[in-house]
């Protein structure tokens, strides 16, 4: 299975043609446009709000095609059936549909894999009959190591949508796990506890709150070295906002690495450690590169409790709504939790001591303004060019390499503060370039260009040709010039020419090597004269 990395997408900027009209006794229009500008890519906004940027190929890919034993089902009898008797190395695909469930589906051997058959999760639902009815606990039940989950949806648990008995190795991937009684996700103690688990590229939600005042995303006991990556979660909360965190590791869970996650109108977030326990309830671990974005009653977003060794860095979190009493976002609690809170970027304090705790504060920006980022109101968290208290305002950590979208950091200068490393945006396209003085003879033609580069212009680079310059045979063009200052504004040049229309490209490098736009000049330019209207 491949099950790593990402690359961000990029959106081109939008084309925009430019037209200079001069009337004095005629019209003369210059045509200034480019081709070739890389395609949009849209970000799809489901209301609720969703992932606030595209999921690359590179970060969650599709599992690798089936490999052994391959069955396919379109039953549900015939869905419990193979996972409880199926031999190790089967791959079960799941025909597309809705399967109704009259008991769980208990996976007892080790090497299975359940995955919907289309690859897309919204084909194949499995439906447990609804929260809380004490028919049968789970919807999945994964008794064996080395078990994996995909391209499914998982609804209406009666307690668990998926619940791993103490095994190892467990893969959750490409699931929409939503309203169950309790946990969406439940890792129990079983045996020696459950080591190197994944869930990633999920999506995890309440349609409003879980159904009694007790629940979780995921509640994980006694697990090692787990990681809970790229994943969406909504509404993870109570109906009477009892402090429930999302995303929970504790009794004795160790090395959790929670990277990357979408958290929206969750009451609570991250936890490592759990207040109704003791010392020893989580050691090690990371929460780094998170956005959570809060616009309903909320509690702490991250809390390190009765942990120790642990890193929180680089997350962001704009909290609009805390609850009576709540003064900070984020927070280490009681003597025996330990660790460091890093270059987080939030709009409230970070408490690194209450109730004797141990904890350390480095770099951490607490002022946040809605300004700073992209588009808040629909979780989109990512910074804008007015974020200027957090961008390259970081200092390089070994453990956070790359940012939210799997930017490598930095980007600038230095890396920024909170889960986005900003982008620079490159060099605008040039404004009025033209052919400003033309002179030809029998072979060549002596052509002055003149423009006004973008403020960001480090350098300059002209080319010519028989055709449109576009970014797609911008390489092509014969060159002209590739030494020209950001600040120039005006050159000369002679060139070969032997009729028709030539075209002139201009386009401009910042300092992060990052090029504008082409912007297009012709000679001869052609000239519409309009009649001299005048108003009595």
């Amino acid at each position: 299975m491949v099950l790593s990395m990402k690359v961000r997408c990029v959106a081109s900027r939008r084309e925009e043609n430019q037209m200079n009209i001069r009337h004095i006794l005629r019209l003369i229009i210059t045509l200034v446009s480019a081709l070739g500008t890389a395609g949009l890519v849209a970000w799809a906004s489901p209301s609720p709000p969703a992932r606030p940027r595209a999921l690359s190929a590179a970060l969650c890919p599709p599992l690798d095609p089936p490999g052994g034993a391959t069955v396919t089902v379109s039953t549900e009898a015939e869905l419990r059936n193979q996972a409880q008797n199926a031999v190790p190395g089967t791959t079960i695909l799941v025909a597309a549909g809705t399967y109704n469930l009259q008991d769980a589906v208990w996976v007892q051997h080790d090497n299975v894999i359940i995955r919907g058959a289309t690859g897309n999760r919204d084909d194949v639902i499995l439906d447990g009959g609804g929260m809380l009815t004490w028919s049968h606990t789970h919807v999945i039940a994964i008794n064996a190591d080395d078990v994996a989950i995909a391209d499914l949806t998982i609804r209406n648990g009666d307690e668990h949508g998926v619940s791993v008995q103490g095994s190892d190795r467990p893969t959750l991937y490409n699931l929409h796990i939503l309203d169950s009684g309790y946990q969406l996700v439940k890792v129990n103690p079983v045996g020696d506890g459950s080591e190197g688990g994944l869930l990633a590229c999920s999506r995890l939600e309440y349609t409003t709150t879980s159904p009694e005042d007790y629940t979780n995303g995921i509640s994980a006991h006694d697990a090692h070295d787990w990681i809970v990556r790229d994943n969406e979660w909504y509404r993870i909360r109570t109906p009477g906002n009892e402090p429930v965190p999302t995303i929970l590791f504790w009794s004795g869970s160790s090395g959790t690495v929670v990277e990357r996650n979408l958290l929206v109108d969750c009451y609570q977030g991250i936890s490592f450690g759990n207040a109704s326990h003791g010392p020893g309830d989580h050691s090690g671990g990371i929460v780094r590169n998170n956005f959570i974005y809060a616009s309903q009653p909320h509690d702490v977003v991250i809390e390190m409790v009765h942990a120790a060794g642990w890193l929180v860095a680089n997350n962001t979190a704009l909290l609009l709504d805390p609850v009576s009493g709540v003064g900070h976002g984020m927070e280490a609690r009681y003597s025996d939790s330990s660790g460091t809170f890093a270059y987080n970027l939030t709009n409230m304090d970070i408490a690194l001591d209450r109730d004797g705790a141990n904890g350390a504060g480095t770099g951490n920006v607490t002022d946040a303004h809605s300004n700073w980022f992209v588009d808040p109101s629909s979780a989109d968290l990512h910074l804008v060019g007015a974020a200027t208290a957090a961008i390259d305002r970081a200092a390089t950590l070994a453990q956070v390499s790359d940012d939210y979208d799997g930017d490598g950091r930095p980007i600038g200068s230095a890396p920024d503060v909170g889960a986005d490393e900003y982008d620079f945006p490159p060099p605008a396209r040039a404004n009025g370039f033209r052919v400003s003085r033309a002179i030809t003879d029998s072979t060549t033609l002596t052509a002055t260009l003149t423009w006004l580069s973008p403020a960001e212009a480090v350098t300059v680079t002209l080319r010519f040709s028989n055709t449109l310059i576009g970014v797609d045979n911008w390489a092509g063009a014969t060159l002209l010039t590739d030494t020209l200052p950001g600040s120039a504004s005006i050159f000369t040049a002679t060139l070969p020419y032997a009729g028709g229309t030539v075209y002139f490209g201009h386009r401009s490098q910042d300092g992060l090597g990052q090029w504008s736009a082409p912007a297009n000049a012709f000679w001869p330019a052609s000239h519409v004269y309009l009649p001299l209207v005048s108003r009595n």
